[in-house]
């Protein structure tokens, strides 16, 4: 094989699994050209090339080179909208954005070269079938991606099958990892036919046989998961639900205190629209509240708020936080991006800060080490201050109405005093805290009865990061075996059920590009559904990611294995 065919097929291999993603494309539509996934088979053979390139790699640092080039074509698939934030909200030229852009892409692409690298010196040095080795060694450099340097899991493999409903369910076994390590695994076995019959060698029945048994056993598993699952919703007791979607300009969003009244105004009628249509619970985007609220704030019944108490409802509203701190003898701005929950007075029961901030959106790692440029990609937003802690929402609800009878005769029997309210539970997961499975876990050891992860797709304008958003979300609601309500400030508010599935009729799609005014036929919107309310776990809860953390055992054996055969065959020679 050329060094020129080499380098083109490695390209290929990472782009074709990129276009089993949630694709949007901006000049054909700001609409998911593919809703129903049907692209996402494209994720079982679309590795193909860059592991035919593999074969012909010269020593492990080709090896790594081609691996880093494949996964530079998938990133920058992937995630090309994320300089839209730059541009369009930090002042950044298209020429530092892309610069910026490819950085963080270089970061995801490089657990593509790694794999790569020990897959070639495992394979050269031992002797190993890929199908035996890679699959788990992929497994464990995702575990890498999702730690290191505070982590960016952002378009693992295994979310290339949120909408194969069969397969997804994997998940609740043995956490996202493991359909990552299915879908390489078919690939090894595709490139194994291909490899065979490119080399006259007989046809290869162990990989085959071996991919084709875990796949059939995985939809046979995930058919009768979703049968329990769907089961277990229809006799669980049920929450109404009202998701206020805003889909205000993000420039005006980011001068929310001029302009409070006009999105007060699309937030609040709304929200009292759901509480008269019998909502338990209202629940609004991502900092969407137009002014700062106090940490310690006991209520927002207050004057100047702009809200009112509500019938019955209660309210998850989403809203900065800004206290003053001393140091060095200078006050210094302490800002929280939080989720108040608030009783239908408005006093405040509970508040969630955000516990996994945005790496140079909502604060700046590594800060006296980088070019002013690229400290922060959005500089008119001070830098936030994470939560302590990961923290369970518990609310009241009110008791069912009394069913009218025919007729009503006085009597002096004393009344029954009247049930107790019922309450429920939620795991608050604001924006990027749901791109990470490990909080998923942690939450799971309180048991909360549903999920809710207020949002803002703004950032990303009508690119493919919204839906590939829900994705991800979509694949936190089977590891946890229950429900999640998205509300998005503009983007993708959706109800999703324990199965990953999109509530029948629960999904609004609106979103607004900051550098343009909002279209006037994206008016503001309510999602009013209901959710199951489930306790108890998944297999997955209860051993987290062990299947992960056994593939990164394994890979790094493996890897002493190989180091370890290379210098014994090096010995003799050198003595």
């Amino acid at each position: 094989m050329s060094r020129l065919r080499t380098p083109f097929l490695a390209v290929l291999g990472g782009a074709l699994p990129a276009l089993a993603l949630p694709l949007v494309v901006p000049w054909i539509s700001p609409r998911e050209i593919d809703p129903a996934g049907h692209l996402e088979w494209i994720a079982w053979v679309g590795l193909v090339p860059a592991l035919l390139a593999l074969d012909a790699a010269q020593g492990w640092k080709r090896a790594f080179g081609l691996g880093l080039a494949a996964g530079l074509a998938y990133a920058y698939l992937a995630i090309y909208w994320v300089s839209h934030a730059m541009t369009a909200f930090g002042g950044l030229s298209q020429g530092l954005a892309f610069v910026a852009l490819s950085l963080l892409v270089l970061y995801m692409a490089f657990h593509w070269g790694l794999a790569f690298a020990v897959s070639y010196l495992v394979r050269r040095r031992l002797g190993w079938p890929l199908h035996l080795h890679l699959p788990f060694v992929w497994a464990a450099t995702e575990l890498l991606r999702d730690v290191l340097f505070t982590g960016f899991p952002w378009g693992n493999l295994g979310y290339l099958q949120a909408r194969h409903l069969a397969v997804s369910q994997l998940a609740a076994l043995l956490g996202i990892y493991a359909i990552a390590a299915l879908v390489v695994l078919a690939n090894c076995a595709v490139h194994a036919v291909v490899r065979a019959g490119l080399d006259g060698r007989p046809f290869p029945w162990r990989p085959v046989a071996a991919s084709l048994g875990l796949a059939a056993a995985t939809v046979a598993y995930g058919e009768v998961h979703l049968a329990t699952v769907r089961a277990r919703m229809a006799a669980a007791p049920e929450l109404v639900v009202g998701l206020v979607q805003a889909n205000v300009n993000q420039l005006l969003k980011n001068e929310a205190s001029s302009h409070a009244d006009y999105i007060l105004g699309r937030l609040w009628p709304l929200t009292v629209q759901a509480d008269r249509a019998g909502a338990d619970l209202v629940a609004w985007p991502e900092a969407a509240y137009p002014f700062y609220a106090s940490p310690e704030q006991r209520s927002f019944a207050v004057r100047g708020s702009g809200l009112e108490p509500l019938g019955r409802a209660h309210l998850l509203l989403g809203a900065a936080t800004l206290a003053w701190r001393v140091e060095g003898g200078r006050r210094a701005a302490e800002i929280t991006n939080s989720v108040f929950l608030l009783h239908p007075d408005l006093s405040v029961a509970a508040r969630y800060a955000k516990y996994h901030l945005v790496p140079f959106g909502e604060y700046v790692p590594l800060a006296g080490w980088l070019p002013p440029f690229i400290r922060q990609v959005v500089p008119d937003l001070a830098p936030a201050r994470a939560g302590r802690k990961l923290q369970v929402m518990r609310f009241p609800l009110p008791p069912p109405a009394p069913t009218p009878t025919a007729t009503s005769t006085p009597t002096s029997t004393p009344a029954a005093p009247p049930t107790p309210p019922d309450q429920t539970s939620f795991a608050p997961m604001i924006c990027f805290d749901a791109i990470f499975p490990e909080i998923n876990l942690a939450y799971a050891k309180e048991d909360p009865e549903f999920l809710i992860n207020p949002t803002n797709d703004a950032w990303y304008g009508h690119s493919s990061g919204p839906y590939q958003f829900l994705a991800i979300v979509r694949l936190r609601a089977i590891e946890a075996g229950k429900a999640v309500a998205r509300p998005a400030y503009s983007g993708v508010s959706a109800i999703v059920l324990p199965t990953g599935e999109i509530a029948p009729g629960a999904l609004e799609v609106g979103p607004v590009e900051g550098d343009r005014s909002p279209d006037p036929s994206e008016p503001a919107r309510l999602l009013l559904g209901k959710l199951p309310r489930l306790h108890g776990g998944t297999l997955y809860t209860s051993i987290g990611d062990l299947f992960a953390f056994g593939c990164a055992g394994w890979a790094v054996i493996a890897l002493g294995m190989a180091l370890k055969r290379s210098r014994a065959a090096a010995a003799p020679q050198q003595g």
